[in-house]
């Protein structure tokens, strides 16, 4: 990766403006403001910027993260693994506990690189593609590719050179840097080493030497408290100047193209950085109020208490809902992949507190209907998990000792205070708390709707 990639800081950007959309791309040499062009006034400007900040998040996001790869001499086109399965140490807000995770940094600007997968038999796996923009734009594992044995060739779009080994599968890139996301099963403890083993074959080449030069991945502690969540509050105007220069250094493309020409008249990509037609001050307040709108924007579902997003796709066409999914940082699945079932309250609509006793009763046969695995972890309220005396962090399909009732059915007891049987107890701390179910390859059942999940009862 070049070093301005790194060098290069970013802020956050935004969508669902007041004006129309404007025919030139802002971040060509020709779409500077002509005389002629129309003005807007400064109401409409200000919501302009404040659209520009929501659309630009992810976008900043990836400019931060890649700073923190910089600052930590962590290498581009090279995977990092965690050998181990996320405990509360983990920095990242909402891990799972059931796969190990690797990541790597791409960097397609000088040239394809060559990404290598043994065969993973009937274990699940799966290495997660995304944009600059933090939108998922392909697999390689168990749903897409079938687990087998593969060679995957990843180019950025456009890219028109030849000498494919053959077979492979190309892969096409919307920017040249892409952030890889690995997550392999483990189905018990005993397991580790096999997963381990796995994921460590891993290996990415660059086209042009390959496959002289495959390398495998990097041990690393935690290898994805890298991605922390970004806290963007404090950037003030300064975060436009970052915006202005991630979408010169990765200009969008295709529909990313349509969405920021709205922003021409803010001079983003083009003028900017020498004159910006909005004061620092009504820059920071739009970014604020940018800012809140994400926080509060109300992208889920109900479910029965349990709030699902079933809109995550390839690519999500609005950017307050896309900054939404993405805001405490890159890395959550499209719905085909995985269904994430959130809950901080219970059936009641009163907050999940660890001063009470809860319930959750899966009946004989209605366990969430998946191909690959279920499991519900519990989380404090900052999304990191609760470090408890059991180190037991998530009840799922693979829990050992789980105990079914007499009828077949499931019931999951969730408290502070350890009970008399602990077989299907879920620690919960003190103060509030989070649940959240994960379904990873979900059923028709669960994409549609049709499955409910049980509610959160009082006990």
């Amino acid at each position: 990766m070049t070093k301005g990639m790194l060098d290069r800081r970013a802020v956050v950007g935004g969508a669902c403006g007041l004006l129309a959309a404007f025919s030139v791309p802002a971040w060509t040499n020709s779409a500077r403001a002509a005389p002629d062009q129309p003005q807007a006034a400064d109401g409409d400007l200000q919501r302009l910027a404040e659209d520009a900040a929501i659309w630009g998040l992810p976008l900043v996001q990836t400019g931060r993260y890649l700073a923190l790869a910089r600052a930590k001499n962590l290498r581009m086109n090279q995977f990092y693994l965690s050998q181990a399965l996320a405990t509360p140490t983990l920095l990242i807000p909402a891990p799972n506990v059931d796969t190990i995770y690797g990541l790597a940094w791409l960097d397609l600007s000088k040239g394809p690189l060559v990404l290598d997968v043994p065969d993973a038999g009937d274990r699940y796996y799966a290495i997660q593609f995304i944009d600059a923009y933090e939108n998922t734009f392909a697999y390689v594992g168990t749903r897409a590719t079938g687990g087998r044995a593969g060679r995957h060739v990843i180019a950025q779009s456009g890219w028109q050179g030849a000498g494919l080994p053959s077979p492979a599968h190309r892969i096409d890139a919307p920017t040249d840097a892409v952030l890889l996301l690995a997550r392999t099963l483990v189905t018990r403890p005993a397991d580790l080493a096999a997963a381990q083993r796995l994921q460590s074959a891993f290996t990415l080449a660059p086209l042009a030497s390959y496959p002289a030069q495959r390398t495998a991945g990097i041990i690393e502690s935690n290898a994805l408290d890298i991605l922390p969540a970004l806290d963007l509050h404090g950037s003030g105007s300064l975060y436009f100047n970052e915006l202005d220069a991630l979408v010169r250094q990765f200009p969008p493309r295709g529909r990313e193209e349509i969405a920021f020409a709205r922003f021409a008249l803010l001079g983003l990509g083009t003028s900017f950085s020498r004159q910006t037609p909005l004061p620092p001050a009504d820059l920071q307040s739009a970014l604020e109020r940018a800012l809140h709108r994400v926080r509060s924007a109300n992208v889920a579902q109900d479910n029965d208490g349990w709030q699902v997003n079933y809109n995550i796709t390839t690519f999500i066409a609005d950017p307050l809902a896309r900054a939404s999914v993405n805001q405490l940082g890159p890395g959550s699945n499209i719905a085909e992949e995985a269904l994430y079932f959130t809950a901080a309250h219970d059936a009641e609509g009163e907050q999940l507190d660890g001063s009470r006793r809860y319930s959750i009763t899966f009946p004989k046969g209605a366990l969430p209907p998946v191909r690959a695995f279920w499991s519900l972890i519990l989380y404090n309220a900052d999304f990191h998990l609760y470090d408890n005396p059991a180190d037991r962090y998530a009840i799922n399909d693979r829990t050992e000792g789980i105990e079914f009732g007499q009828d077949g059915s499931l019931r999951i007891l969730i408290q502070h205070h350890m009970p008399a049987n602990t077989a299907n107890w879920l620690p919960a701390p003190r103060g509030t708390f989070r649940l959240i179910l994960r379904t990873y390859q979900p059923e028709a059942a669960l994409l549609s709707g049709q499955y409910r999940v049980p509610p959160i009862n009082v006990v």
